[in-house]
């Protein structure tokens, strides 16, 4: 089960999170919420990033600019982990000798680069 907040309780746990600076981060298409009939509503995801997006702006006084960057940034990391995983999980179900093969290239192809 998923559990999703409502805007006002978002607010409530981000401590320096105003109902005006959560629009602000929407309106840059770094958040967005899930849309239901009962409102806007936020995963535990989209708090941890208006966390950040808060802590960046607070503490180390980056721009709008600045944070779509950033947040593009750790969103294709994101994706990119997610893809190397999936990499991962289809090379152990490989059989024993490709596995082999394929960490000997891996290991050569790092000791070039």
């Amino acid at each position: 089960m998923t559990i999703i907040y409502a805007p006002e309780e978002v607010i409530e746990t981000v401590t320096t999170l105003t109902a005006e600076r959560l629009s602000h981060f929407e309106s840059l298409h770094i958040v967005t919420p899930v849309h239901t009939q009962e409102g806007p509503r936020y995963h535990q995801l989209d708090i941890h990033r208006i966390t950040l997006l808060c802590e960046l702006t607070d503490d180390f006084e980056v721009n709008e600019d600045a944070l779509v960057i950033i947040m593009s940034l750790l969103d294709q990391l994101h994706g990119a982990r997610g893809r190397l995983e999936q990499v991962v999980e289809a090379i152990g179900a490989e059989p024993s000798e490709i596995k082999l093969r394929l960490s000997r290239r891996l290991h050569d192809g790092f000791k070039d680069g």
